[in-house]
């Protein structure tokens, strides 16, 4: 066996593993995969639903179609995968360049979802063993036909494949996640109602600062603390104009640290529903480490759910109070189809 045999077709495998755990990572964690098209600032024709959840399974398939494929129908395949990790290598370097945070999620439940020069230096390697492949398929190789001219060196492949089965046993999370306390608590859970905190926010950009408290004098408050340059917040906040929609009964506001006045320059989208954060107080009171969160003010001056944190959370919390509401809803339509009902036998009368 010649050690570039071993070498090139090390490159064909690498990718082929690293298409699979980033496909299986992202099955296992979708909601993931969402949020890193928007970090990453996908373009739109790309930022679809059905492209984000068939991307997993056509990493898969494309790493089967590496592994299977012969010449020439490995130089396709090895085309498309140099297309692909370039781009991931090209979406990174751009938030990386930018000095933006954001999550990439790239290999979904798996790894570190931070983006960062480590997250680019590996990306960057990816991209250049693609191009190695690539070369080689080009010139007639493809890993069916590395594969043939293994010999007796066969058992280097085993290790190779054992060292990723066991580097994905060790860094796979299945714990689940720790639940945040929300409105659709039974009694079991024993949600405390504390009452809603002391703290200033300021409504209007000219408005002054008024108490946490004053917000939900008529209709219950749902707030979301967001940051700028969040993928997961961008997410949430996106549905804002639906959810506003679908829930009349409720006031949503997005909270953050930034004026209003730089809010109506950079997230526009958060303007009609946007509270400042007077000296960033509100996050810390809640004990909220992480955004997107959302907690939920009652009209009786408790908390009336929440804290959630996490896309995920802040979106089921959302589909609860949906829940919750429509029998409410039901009733109240029913009282006032009775009521109507009730008139018109009343005039009949008279």
């Amino acid at each position: 066996m010649g050690v570039d045999v071993a070498a090139v077709l090390a490159a064909w495998l690498i990718i082929v593993v690293v298409l699979i755990a980033s496909g299986i990572g992202k099955i296992r964690h979708p909601q993931g995969a969402e949020e890193a098209f928007v970090a990453l600032g996908a373009p739109k024709w790309l930022n679809r639903r059905w492209i984000i959840q068939a991307h997993p399974w056509a990493e898969i398939a494309l790493a089967t179609l590496l592994l299977a494929l012969p010449h020439p129908g490995s130089v396709v395949a090895a085309a498309f995968a140099f297309a692909l990790f370039s781009a991931y290598l090209f979406f990174i370097w751009r938030v990386v360049a930018s000095g933006k945070n954001a999550s990439c999620n790239c290999f979904g439940s798996l790894g570190s979802a931070t983006v960062d020069r480590w997250t680019l230096g590996r990306n960057a390697l990816l991209a250049l063993l693609a191009a190695l492949m690539l070369v080689d398929a080009a010139l007639g190789g493809s890993a069916v036909a590395r594969f043939g001219g293994l010999g007796e060196g066969w058992w280097w492949v085993l290790a190779l494949m054992l060292t990723a089965g066991l580097t994905y046993l060790v860094t796979r999370d299945d714990a689940p996640a720790p639940r945040s306390a929300s409105v659709d608590d039974g009694p079991e859970e024993d949600y405390l109602r504390l009452p809603i905190p002391d703290v200033a926010v300021r409504a209007e950009a000219s408005g002054e600062r008024i108490s946490l408290r004053d917000l939900p004098q008529e209709r219950a408050q749902l707030l979301f603390f967001v940051q700028p340059d969040c993928g997961p917040c961008s997410l949430v906040t996106s549905k804002l104009t639906d959810w506003e929609r679908d829930l009349p009964e409720i006031d949503f506001r997005v909270l953050c640290w930034m004026t209003h006045a730089d809010v109506a320059e950079e997230e526009p989208q958060w303007a009609p529903f946007y509270i400042e954060e007077a000296d960033g107080a509100v996050g810390s009171v809640f004990g909220i480490t992480g955004r997107p969160s959302a907690v939920l003010l009652g009209m009786d001056g408790l908390l009336a759910g929440g804290p959630v944190t996490g896309s995920t959370a802040v979106e089921q919390m959302v589909a609860d109070i949906q829940e919750q509401i429509a029998p409410t809803r039901e009733w109240a339509d029913e009282a006032q189809r009775i009521a109507v009902d009730h008139s018109a036998v009343e005039r009949l009368a008279q």
